[in-house]
């Protein structure tokens, strides 16, 4: 072989190397691939139930609002009571009061107790579109809510006697995020003297709407009654031991005064209904047995009548053309009479002691007797009676030192009048001692 041929020869085997090693090197990039990452594969699943208590421990605490008075206060250290004597020693109470500069505590376990601060209080009170209540279960809120007493008890039922047993496994207690409960509860559904039949405990939450503070020496508030549509109060002034009397007329709906009245001889005035029948407001004056008829348009005395019997409360019984009075002499007690107030039956009043006796209000099922407190009590009572039989049927306790006058109602609504700077009238939401 030539020397010109050889190194052809090599230079052809070079060129056929050199392309193998190219074509390998092409073939290792193209089917090089990325493995994906760990936390594409691996992704935790969101958490399905919330924790209440496990091994006797939580993390949760329970909430009330800053602001909460009566029932919402009361009640929100029953369940906490409850909780720590029943399932976990270690769970705390506060209310909601934030630092103004610290953020709303978004991912913090609490228990919500009624109206709070909380966004997740405000949603579920938005989204409680009917009377009654609401349980809600969030990743990390547990929220309970209610647009009354009755209605907040209706809940705490639920949630003790119903979805803590539901849900408990082995000492855990655990609820599955996005539980929702919503129950209709009128206040209206809630019966007090079957209530009292039963031996609960009742009392009743107020809130003062109105205060009339008097003018020219009529200061002090003694009986109230209503029409549906106006409230009227007697104001009484005290001179030279003679009580006479002023009656004023207020709207309802405005909570405004329309009319006062002159002066009237209705003595003590200790207490006033209307009787829609016969368009009239009868007061009971505490003295010599007088009963004062008043026109409620004119607040005009008419004229004064003079059973056999004293009278110190009245009511009218809806619907039955008939008065109940609280009487002294013969008869006495809680004596019911027709329209001219001639006695039909009577039976006894109940114990007093440590109250004073004051008005009272009727309806077509119950005598509702309130009394103002004394020798030493804390709070005013109801008395309440069966209107049919005379039965008294027990008491409803309502938490404060002013003094009771009277009791009236529309519709299912009830209203106690205070005698405190004047005249004070206040709603009524009477409800269950949660225990």
């Amino acid at each position: 072989m030539t020397l010109k041929k050889l190194i052809t020869l090599i230079l052809i085997l070079f060129s056929l190397l050199s392309l193998c090693a190219c074509k390998q090197g092409e073939a290792e990039q193209t089917t090089e691939t990325v493995p994906e990452t760990s936390a594409e594969l691996t992704e935790p699943a969101a958490p399905t139930e919330l924790v209440f208590i496990e091994d006797g421990k939580t993390g949760f605490t329970v909430i009330r609002s800053e602001t909460a008075q009566g029932y919402y206060l009361d009640t929100a250290a029953v369940v906490n009571k409850k909780l720590k004597s029943q399932l976990c020693p270690d769970i705390k109470i506060t209310d909601d009061w934030l630092n103004p500069r610290e953020p709303m505590p978004e991912n913090v376990p609490e228990l919500l107790l009624f109206e709070t601060n909380r966004e997740e209080s405000k949603k579920a009170l938005a989204d409680l579109d009917v009377e009654g209540y609401m349980i809600r279960v969030t990743d990390c809120k547990i929220v309970i809510v209610g647009t009354s007493p009755a209605a907040c008890n209706e809940a705490l039922y639920c949630f003790f006697g119903r979805l803590i047993p539901e849900h408990t496994k082995d000492g855990r207690i655990a609820f599955p995020i996005g539980l929702e409960i919503k129950e209709e509860f009128k206040a209206s559904d809630f019966d007090i003297g079957q209530a009292l039949r039963e031996g609960k405990e009742l009392c009743a939450d107020f809130e003062v709407i109105f205060n009339y503070r008097g003018k020219d020496g009529f200061s002090t508030a003694q009986g109230a009654a209503t029409d549906g549509k106006y409230a009227y109060v007697v104001m009484k002034k005290k001179e030279d031991n003679v009580e006479t009397d002023r009656v004023v007329k207020i709207d309802m709906e405005t909570l405004q005064i329309v009319l006062e009245s002159k002066e009237m001889p209705l003595d003590h005035a200790n207490d006033m209904t209307y009787d829609p029948v016969k368009k009239r407001l009868v007061v009971v004056n505490m003295l010599n047995n007088l009963i004062s008829i008043i026109d409620p348009e004119t607040l005009e005395l008419v004229e004064q009548k003079t059973p056999a019997y004293g009278t110190w409360g009245v009511g009218y019984i809806d619907g039955a053309e008939q008065y109940a009075f609280l009487a002294y002499g013969s008869p006495s007690g809680l004596v019911i009479t027709d329209s001219n107030f001639d006695p039909i039956r009577s039976s006894k009043l109940a114990d007093t002691t440590g109250y004073i006796g004051q008005g009272m209000d009727a309806d077509a099922k119950y005598a509702y007797v309130p009394l103002s407190p004394d020798s030493g009590a804390r709070d005013n009572i109801i008395q309440i009676f069966d209107i049919k039989t005379g039965e008294y049927l027990g008491k409803v306790s309502v938490k404060t030192s002013m003094e009771s006058e009277s009791m009236f109602h529309i519709g299912d609504d009830h209203y106690l009048h205070f005698n405190s700077q004047g005249s004070k009238i206040a709603t009524l939401e009477f409800y269950i001692r949660f225990e």
